[in-house]
């Protein structure tokens, strides 16, 4: 390699490892989320400890002067009211944290002030090295190279531990097209497709064409991504631009020889990349953890009183894995997933890693007192699978670029209690999604107090995700925006109790069969019960309806003080839309579990935002105006259901997230993001 390219290279890592995270301009991608960056607490007052992954010593003294090298050896050697300070750079190793501190001394572990300490679970050769760490691959496809070293190990076939119930493993006769191999470019941490076959590494075809079937003799190019040969133990890459039609500047068009690029690859499958087993009171802070497979980045197992404050984690299977684990807090922290730009559900899901971000399991005892505030959770194939917790504390987080499943809460528990609010919710293709594990799973009856509670968010799903792949070129890019459901299932499971109160819902499109509420009011019904009041249900595309397709007899839902309005079509409207469903015979059949009758304290008007448009790139601004219908028209709910705005909405409620006169809060890390939107976009 030529001098020049050799320094090129040496400051790239220097600045991907130390701080700002990422040159300038980033030779593959521009990154599709801030990049993470340096916080600057003061130091702390306690004893104080300190390691250093470039001139650190495991024999030193562990002091600010002689730092320790390892976090093997730090982490072992804390004692309650410890603060371990990880120097800035990138730490190339899989952690287990075994210390715990105390109530009054917690272990705090965290990057020293104004660094970036990286816990990175995989193989530092194609970050430090590039150049001689891939050479071409002869007889392979345009642009294809492989490995220089051999990784045999990456096929010791771990049993994995982080999956749901009855999803899919063991891989019957699929094991040998599980992805070993997944990854980052360094300078964005866009995410590299991790490959199930050959043939769709070295395919230049990017439409989908035979669908499921037959993958081998209708391969798809996925994009930049890794391929691990388990034969000779060495891993293919190929970085070829995406082509495909519509992808606009979504399309990869960087570097193409991974010599000239650091990169973020792990592989294997199975290793946690940070595990904490049996601790109590630690504390994480500042740090950002990527390097992991089909495995979980943080693991907690068994655990109390953990706190993760401002991580960054990119990627994992899931990204945070928490089971048989009681009071813990993450807060103003971002998790970034495995879609890349030109990524979409077909990509993962049949062809990659169909990967979740979040998994609460169900060891015992439950997991309990659990809180997330200020989070971002971003572009990943499937969300968060928060079924089996007491006392969850979902709020001020953003949610958005799920390209399959977004929060699956249920199916019921007999006690479980949930609660989701003043989050900004947006792009997944189900919102609500349930699954059915096993039949006979749920209990018919259930505990009164317990269930799902929904309240003073923002759901704004008019972005829509990048969904199914074209089989046909079309360079509208209208794929990229396809628009799913709130409220869907698989397998018709028994849904959990919800209470859906206060929120604030936005759609482009109708919903499916333009079911009443967005699908709130119709489906998921059997076996349990549902309140929605005091919602704006506001779509672009007509006016919301009051579908009951295919719906014999309502469920036992009770729903008021809703608005619906359609911003394009609402104006013109004539009629009444609920006089069809109210003259027919299911408005009486649904006065069996609500005595007014569906619809009855539901109504059709203009909100009146301050500001709502058709165009999706002009800014939103969804507080009330003076005179809005929405004010002082909502239905009484029950006062033991949580409202942190109760106090602030004076007489009768208010419709929507956010009463007159109320300032909108930020969500995501710092408050960062805007409730109605504003920041950067997936790119």
């Amino acid at each position: 390699m030529k001098p020049c390219l050799t320094i090129v290279i040496a400051v790239l890592v220097v600045a991907v490892t130390c701080g700002a995270f990422a040159a300038p301009t980033p030779a593959s991608h521009p990154p599709m989320r801030p990049l993470p960056q340096p916080v600057q607490p003061p130091l702390a007052a306690g004893p104080k400890h300190f390691v250093d992954a470039t001139r650190g010593n495991d024999a030193s003294a562990g002091s600010e002067r002689a730092p320790w090298r390892t976090l093997a050896h730090a982490t072992r050697r804390l004692q309650p009211g410890d603060t371990l300070y990880l120097r800035g750079g990138a730490f190339h190793e899989k952690v287990s944290l075994t210390r715990s501190g105390t109530s009054n001394a917690p272990i705090t572990i965290a990057s020293f002030p104004g660094e970036l300490a990286v816990i990175d679970g995989g193989l530092r050769e194609f970050l430090e090295t590039p150049a001689t760490s891939w050479e071409p691959f002869a007889g392979g496809a345009e642009g294809e190279f492989v490995s220089t070293k051999t990784y045999l190990g990456a096929d010791d076939r771990k049993v994995p531990h982080q999956f749901l119930p009855a999803s899919w493993e063991p891989m019957w006769g699929l094991e040998d097209e599980r992805p070993l191999a997944l990854g980052h470019f360094a300078d964005s941490m866009v995410p590299l497709h991790g490959y199930r076959i050959v043939e769709d590494l070295r395919a230049t075809n990017e439409l989908w064409i035979g669908g499921k079937k037959n993958m081998r003799e209708n391969p798809v190019y996925c994009g930049p991504g890794l391929w691990f040969n388990r034969a000779t133990g060495r891993l293919h890459i190929r970085l070829a631009p995406t082509r495909l039609a519509g992808l606009g500047d979504r399309a990869y068009r960087g570097e193409s020889d991974p010599r000239k690029l650091p990169l973020v690859i792990a592989a294997g499958f199975g290793d946690d990349v940070l595990r904490a087993s049996g601790v109590q009171h630690v504390r994480l802070h500042g740090l950002v953890l990527r390097g992991a497979t089909g495995s979980p980045m943080i693991h907690l197992y068994g655990s109390q009183h953990v706190e993760l404050d401002h991580l960054t984690v990119f990627g994992g299977f899931p990204a945070l894995l928490v089971n048989a684990s009681q009071n813990i807090r993450v807060t103003h922290s971002a998790f970034r997933g495995n879609a890349s730009p030109w990524t979409g559900r077909a990509h993962m899901k049949y062809r990659g890693t169909a990967s979740y971000q979040l998994i609460l399991q169900n060891h015992q005892p439950l997991n309990e007192h659990l809180e997330f505030a200020f989070c971002e959770f971003t572009d990943d194939h499937d969300f968060a699978f928060l079924r089996f917790v007491k006392n969850l504390q979902f709020h001020h987080n953003f949610v958005d670029n799920f390209n399959d499943d977004g929060l699956e809460c249920g199916p019921k528990l007999r006690s479980h209690t949930l609660y989701i609010h003043q989050n900004r919710i947006g792009a997944c293709l189900g919102v609500f999604q349930q699954h059915e594990m096993e039949k006979d799973e749920s209990p018919l009856d259930h505990d009164a107090k317990a269930g799902v509670f929904i309240f003073r968010n923002v759901f704004d799903t008019r972005a829509g995700v990048y969904y199914g792949v074209p089989a046909q070129p079309d360079p509208s890019g209208a794929f990229l925006h396809y628009e799913g459901h709130l409220a869907s299932d698989h397998g018709s499971p028994i849904w959990p109790v919800m209470r859906v109160y206060q929120n604030n819902f936005l759609r482009r499109t109708p919903s499916y069969r333009d079911y009443f509420l967005f699908g709130l009011g119709a489906t998921g019904l059997r076996n349990t019960e549902r309140d929605v009041f005091n919602n704006l249900f506001v779509q672009i595309e007509k006016v919301p309806g009051t579908g009951f397709a295919g719906i014999k007899e309502p469920g036992n839902v009770r729903a008021g003080g809703n608005l619906l309005w359609g911003v394009l079509d609402g104006p013109a409207l004539t009629g009444d839309p609920f006089a069809k469903f109210r003259a027919s015979p299911r408005f009486p059949a649904s006065r069996k579990h609500f005595a007014p009758g569906l619809t009855t304290h539901d109504r059709v008007a203009d909100p009146k935002f301050i500001s709502l448009s058709a165009d999706l790139a002009a800014a939103a601004d969804l507080r009330l105006q003076p005179g809005s219908p929405a004010v002082n028209t909502g239905q009484p709910v029950p006062p033991e259901w949580h409202d942190p705005l109760r106090a602030a909405d004076e007489g009768a409620p208010d419709i929507g997230a956010l009463p007159l006169g109320a300032v909108a809060w930020g969500v995501g890390v710092d408050g960062r993001i805007p409730l109605f939107g504003g920041e950067s976009k997936p790119k």
